[in-house]
């Protein structure tokens, strides 16, 4: 069963990813999600009355010619996320808010990476699902109690990345402190335990956020030694990269 879960979330991360493919070409600029746009490279394909752009379903072609590299990565970074979210919490009701938080992280960390900014019609939808998917799947767990454990993680990350913002609002953007909402809503809710209903929460917040201070400060340096010149780079990417893997080793953490 839970390689069938895997299996299962490899194919609807290629689904997905096509489908944030639309997303990430047009959010940013606020175009609508349906119906076909000028300039772009293939029309998109409609499932349930969605727009998608799917590279791999088409072969990377379409009839104006090669289709953009980019919507292959999307499609490659979704799959990757939501097997390894299904090998670590396959057997649970868990996985599947988990899984709006993975198709979150891809979406911010591309549109970041392309665009130095968070647009917070990823963000806020994100949140809006976030809590309503988290609340029944803690009522069938028994644990109505790790709902208060994930505001706190949710509280906690947004004050944290929020005084740094304030502090040094050239390092730290406004677009990153709120996605800290959405990465807090789901460590506080995965940290909390019976025997660490506060602690928990506050110990994914903190791996978290300074796995991603390590990853960013690595990136930057990085991204300017490439380039050979200085200024801002995304932090986006480092702090959902921080979020996903201390989600993934939870249970190893909280503790």
């Amino acid at each position: 069963m839970h390689a069938a879960v895997v299996i299962g979330s490899a194919v609807l991360g290629l689904l997905v990813g096509s489908l944030l493919n639309v997303v990430i070409d047009r959010v940013p600029s606020k175009a609508p999600l349906r119906g076909p746009r000028d300039g772009e490279a293939a029309l998109p394909t409609t499932w349930l009355g969605l727009s998608a752009q799917p590279w791999v379903l088409r072969g990377g072609r379409s009839e104006g010619g090669p289709l953009p590299s980019h919507w292959l990565w999307v499609e490659v970074a979704t799959v990757v996320v939501f097997v390894e979210l299904a090998l670590r919490y396959g057997r649970s009701l868990q996985l599947l808010p988990l899984l709006v938080l993975g198709a979150s992280l891809v979406a911010v960390s591309v549109v970041d990476l392309q665009l130095l900014r968070i647009p917070d019609r990823i963000t806020f939808p994100t949140l809006a699902v976030a809590l309503p998917s988290i609340v029944p799947v803690a009522a069938q767990r028994g644990e109505t109690d790790a709902i208060r454990g994930a505001l706190i993680g949710c509280a906690a990350y947004f004050l944290l990345l929020l005084v740094t913002h304030l502090a040094y609002p050239a390092g730290m953007g406004f677009g990153d402190v709120k996605l800290a909402l959405v990465m807090g809503l789901y460590l506080g809710w995965v940290g909390w335990t019976p025997l660490a209903p506060v602690a928990g929460p506050l110990r994914l917040v903190l791996y978290a956020l300074m796995l991603g201070c390590v990853l960013g400060v690595v990136f930057g340096l990085t991204v300017q030694v490439a380039t050979k010149r200085k200024g801002a780079f995304p932090f986006g990417p480092a702090l959902a990269l921080g979020c996903l893997v201390v989600v993934l080793f939870a249970s190893d953490l909280r503790y």
